[in-house]
């Protein structure tokens, strides 16, 4: 990764054959945005924006076979890159990349919706030859599943514009300013307002009857990245070691929902009390 980021940031040509390359390739679309993200970064809006012209070409060809995702991620992930170079703020980069992730998202089901539909009938009917209870169910709650899945893709989109730019930045830190993401992430907190935002919409969501239950997941993924922060910066503070880092993503895998939910709450109050600076720091 490290050989990689030096390449990319050896010239415009460089820059273009990873992006396009890798925007070519299945799956790999998200190196193509942390690329664009990455030259974005260190050398300006402007150069960034060429390296995204020739990237979307392999991404529109995806788009013209009903795959939107490589279009939205990459110039999700711009934008994004825009955001944080002239902001210096990974709250403001949050709450746009929330805006992004909402509008993409109703583009997507606007244009694409025939797909989507498909894909959540195919969903039903391999659960429903699982149990007959769950076709009964499915059949009557044909619409929730619906919201289900188009809130996992919307997630999906709003993880990987934000991941894309955070590999960026983790590149640009490892070659111009070593430390230097871990230090911003450590300080990552949210102001009362926006957090108290989130969480109005989270319960308006969850009370509305499933009719727009698809943006919880979208409204809980930054509590819970600003969770994570806390428990780094909170870490790193006493000294702790990465132990206890392993230990709680471990947790997080194997207790999902519950310390999903503790997370949540944490960041919630964080946002309050400033945890971070009522911890002691170690001797």
């Amino acid at each position: 990764m490290h050989a990689l980021a030096e390449f990319i940031l050896k010239g415009r040509t460089q820059a273009i054959v990873v992006a396009v390359i890798a925007a070519l390739l299945p799956l790999l679309f998200w190196i193509s945005a942390a690329a664009v993200c990455l030259v974005t970064l260190r050398k300006g809006v402007a150069k960034g924006g060429l390296v995204i012209v020739w990237a979307l070409i392999p991404a529109i060809m995806w788009s013209r076979q009903g795959d939107f995702t490589p279009i939205i991620v990459i110039v999700g992930s711009y934008a994004l890159a825009i955001v944080l170079r002239s902001t210096v703020s990974w709250q403001r980069v949050i709450q746009v990349a929330l805006l992004l992730t909402v509008f993409a998202g109703l583009i997507q089901q606007h244009f694409n919706g025939d797909v989507l539909a498909q894909l959540v009938q195919g969903v039903q009917q391999m659960m429903m030859q699982t149990s007959p209870k769950t076709s009964e169910y499915l059949s009557a709650e044909s619409q929730w599943l619906l919201q289900a899945t188009l809130g996992v893709f919307d997630t999906l989109h709003f993880a990987m514009m934000f991941s894309s730019l955070l590999l960026a930045r983790w590149w640009q830190s490892r070659l111009y300013n070593p430390g230097g993401l871990q230090q911003e992430f450590h300080q990552l907190r949210f102001s009362p307002w926006f957090a108290l935002s989130l969480l109005a919409i989270i319960i308006i969501a969850k009370s509305s009857g499933g009719e727009f239950i698809r943006w919880i997941p979208v409204m809980v993924t930054p509590l819970v990245i600003a969770g994570f922060a806390l428990a780094h910066g909170s870490v790193a503070k006493r000294s702790l070691g990465r132990s206890w880092l392993v230990a709680l993503y471990i947790a997080t895998i194997l207790l999902g929902p519950y310390v999903i939910t503790m997370l949540v709450f944490i960041a919630a109050i964080d946002t309050f009390v400033d945890i971070r600076n009522r911890i002691p720091a170690s001797q």
